[in-house]
């Protein structure tokens, strides 16, 4: 099935690149997460002071100054809403990510937004956030002085200014409570679960370990996960156990996909890619693939324009002004239509619509996937 789905609209310089290389092994860590080993997203919600009057409005934002008020009469202070300068403060949302194995006094780094009318949280103090997991326990608590970054740079050599209502702070959380990991589960096996489901590969990763192993421990659920029997001589210290697992080589197997990000111009061909015998023309120009076409003749440019065929051919030539002559032998692979499509200076514009057209016709042998 052909999945399209278009989202950015500007082009930059084309960068075609190419993952038709020969098949490499990849450690079952790089592939694969065991179950039970996982981040967890935490939340909450803080104030940020000190802003030189860029802060919130208290008439778009009336949580604020009741916030700083709860805060103040922790400190014993009796005031109101209206007795505060709620222009040096924002309100704001608080987020970062708990990894697993975190210890209490674990720094974390943070992601502060404003959530109220505030234009600006440059040169702002985050006071202390408490921050909860999905099961509402606190977990961590932020605190300190937001940085906003430098300036962001856009696709294609674009650039726009920082944003000033959203900010980080590297290590500006401490975990107050770690969260317990389990691996196994309640028949005490390990699950490893593909980051990429695929037959082929839970498959290679199933035989990987039983080799290993010297015995059959693991099986396949599915295309994405695979179970693992603990030996007993493992029980009890599986830390040996799962090193061993997760530094296992295996070949993956990578889909036939072409990826094409319309924002950028970049073009990204599969390893397993191939284009059966088509002929594609675009913008006054003819490219061939595959053996079956046949060769273009002595059709040459004019000075006004005309049709310029091209052909796209296994070892590239120079290109010549009107034509580059060969053929293929059989479909023509990811390899060799990022070599011949190189070798043209073709707009990413143009490397698109190829593609579109080459996918329409059926030609392609694998996924478009247009970004």
């Amino acid at each position: 099935m052909v999945k399209r789905t278009a989202t950015g609209v500007g082009m930059a310089l084309l960068a075609l690149a190419l993952l038709a290389l020969p098949a490499q092994a990849a450690r079952v860590k790089d592939i694969a997460q065991l179950s039970g080993v996982r981040r967890n997203q935490l939340i909450g919600y803080g104030l940020v002071g000190g802003l030189a009057g860029t802060g919130d409005d208290p008439k778009s934002a009336p949580y604020t100054p009741e916030a700083i008020v709860s805060m103040l009469e922790n400190f014993g202070f009796k005031l109101t809403p209206a007795q505060i300068n709620v222009k040096n403060f924002a309100a704001v949302m608080v987020t970062a990510d708990l990894p697993a194995y975190a210890n209490n006094g674990d720094p974390l780094d943070v992601t502060i937004s404003s959530i109220g009318s505030a234009k600006s949280l440059e040169g702002g103090v985050l006071y202390q956030a408490l921050l909860k997991g999905a099961d509402g326990k606190i977990y961590a608590a932020a605190q300190g002085q937001i940085s906003l970054g430098d300036k962001i740079g856009g696709g294609g050599g674009g650039g726009r200014g920082r944003i000033l209502t959203t900010g980080r702070i590297p290590g500006g959380a401490l975990v107050e409570n770690s969260v317990p990991s389990t691996i196994l589960d309640d028949q005490g096996e390990l699950h490893y679960n593909l980051h990429q489901p695929d037959f082929t590969t839970a498959a290679k990763l199933v035989a990987a370990i039983n080799k290993a192993q010297g015995s059959h421990i693991a099986h396949a659920d599915d295309a994405g996960r695979v179970r693992i029997a603990v030996p007993d001589k493992f029980h009890g210290d599986l830390v040996p156990f799962v090193s061993a697992l997760e530094n296992l080589d295996i070949e993956a197997s990578a889909p036939a996909k072409v990826v094409i990000n319309e924002r950028t111009g970049t073009v990204v061909l599969g390893a397993n890619v191939s284009i059966l015998p088509v002929a594609v023309t675009h913008n006054n120009m003819t490219l061939t693939f595959g053996k079956d076409i046949a060769a273009p003749g002595a059709a040459a440019a004019t000075a006004n324009g005309g049709n310029v065929p091209l052909q796209v051919q296994g070892q590239p030539t120079t290109p010549q002004p009107t034509t580059a002559a060969g053929s293929l032998r059989g479909p023509t692979t990811a390899e060799e239509a990022a070599l011949g499509l190189n070798k043209m200076n073709l707009a990413p514009s143009d490397v698109i619509a190829i593609f579109e057209a080459i996918d329409a016709a059926g030609a392609l042998q694998g996924e478009l996937e247009i970004i």
